[in-house]
């Protein structure tokens, strides 16, 4: 019971919170067609965000990511959008910095249903009291293990420890790595909490693939622009094959710096150590540069990628091609199949969303394999493929998506 009298002001903000669906998403407005309104959800409209870095030091892979979402939306608006709403995306610009992460979701958050795509591990952790607490469906773009552990936090594709893994054990394989033949190995990770798992990972592959030698495990801070250390432990120790799990600048440096050396070694990267921006810089130096990816690339011919082509051309058509979107693609697709299942359910709340995206099953129509989200926090999936680099730093499969051994044992051990 309320113990003093409401002013015309304070009756006039209760009405508009309800009308938003108050703090914990969870909605009381409704709409014209009896569908329950979340924040963000209008007769007309529902808003998502976009929460990634459009100007700092991943701009280009976050503005490809965002693309994708985008072009995703505009086909679904083109085609009559979800629940008979326009669907509208909101973007915010981190510039990868996680105290400008925290300020752009705190300003996203009350007019927005959910996050269609948040980029960067660290501005996920620095939220995540946030996001639990708003009840906030998102799909992160940061595709690793640690994301999964989050609240309310969805990854959609395999996360890159089981791309990493995959790309060894193909990689041995591919250097006849056997009980007679010993292939040495070295891994480039970053030195913190993300770079430790990713380790973990790639030293369970080790020892799980006959014939390799784990022979040096340089590491690196997002400040490190020079890498003659690291290039020269790995050198000195007979690298046969280098395992990155870096970001694209780090690529860039470590490859460009290896090969003034005179350093050549098999590269082989997560699908996050490699932009189509960096094909005309490191240009003649990708002869032996491999990236395990766990979703499709943009030079494949499957109904998937033919439709995110027409999107994009229809929606960016000067924009310039990136793998990053086809990422962006799938996150927007889940988006989709999520609040057309809760549109079904009559319920545009984030709860209804939440609850559309258990057990919740998309098909991408050949850009990866079918997923089950199931309950959220679990990997979808421990598929890969190998991809080299063609022609404007677009990747070029090799082979077809496969899933090793080590992967789905990794993932069965994690967290024991």
């Amino acid at each position: 019971m309320l113990k003093k009298p409401l002013t015309a002001v304070a009756v006039l903000s209760l009405l508009t919170l309800t009308a938003c669906g108050g703090g914990s998403g969870s909605g009381g407005a409704k709409g014209a067609d009896g569908v329950a309104m979340g924040p963000g959800v209008t007769d007309d409209e529902i808003s998502v965000t976009v929460i990634s870095d459009f100007s700092g030091p991943i701009a280009q892979g976050g503005i490809a990511g965002s693309l994708g979402v985008e072009a995703k939306m505009d086909q679904i608006n083109r085609e009559g959008g979800i629940c008979g709403r326009k669907v509208v995306v909101d973007k915010r610009d981190t510039k990868y910095d996680p105290q400008i992460t925290t300020q752009q979701y705190r300003a996203a958050a009350p007019k927005n249903l959910m996050v269609a795509q948040f980029v960067g591990t660290a501005g996920l952790n620095a939220v995540r009291a946030n996001i639990e607490r708003d009840d906030m469906p998102t799909l992160s773009a940061s595709l690793n293990t640690q994301t999964l552990a989050l609240p309310n936090v969805y990854v959609a594709m395999p996360p890159f420890e089981v791309e990493l893994i995959n790309g060894l054990t193909w990689a041995a394989e591919k250097a006849g790595a056997s009980a007679g033949k010993t292939v040495k190995v070295g891994f480039v990770t970053s030195a913190d909490e993300t770079g430790k798992i990713y380790l973990d990972a790639l030293e369970h592959a080790a020892k799980a693939t006959e014939g390799v030698e784990v022979v040096a495990k340089p590491t690196y801070t997002n400040a490190d622009t020079d890498f003659t250390a690291q290039i020269n432990s790995l050198k000195d120790a007979g690298a046969e094959i280098v395992m990155l799990g870096v970001t694209p600048a780090q690529t860039a440096g470590i490859v460009g710096q290896s090969a003034q050396f005179g350093y050549k070694p098999t590269f082989v990267s997560s699908s996050g150590a490699w932009s189509s921006s960096l094909g005309k810089p490191l240009e003649g130096l990708l002869d032996d540069f491999y990236v395990s990816g766990g979703y499709g690339t943009l030079n494949d011919d499957n109904p998937g990628i033919q439709a995110l082509t027409k999107a994009r051309e229809a929606y960016a058509p000067d924009a310039k091609p990136d793998n990053f979107e086809v990422g962006g693609w799938i996150n927007g697709t889940v988006v989709a199949a999520a609040l057309t299942k809760a549109c079904e359910a009559k319920d545009l709340t984030r709860a209804g969303v939440k609850k559309a995206m258990v057990d919740l099953e998309v098909s991408f129509d050949g850009i990866l394999p079918a997923i089950n989200l199931g309950d959220g926090d679990s990997i979808v999936s421990h598929q890969s493929r190998i991809n080299k680099i063609g022609k404007n730093g677009v990747q070029v499969p090799v082979g077809d998506f496969f899933e090793s051994d080590a992967a789905k044992s990794w993932d069965e051990s994690r967290g024991k």
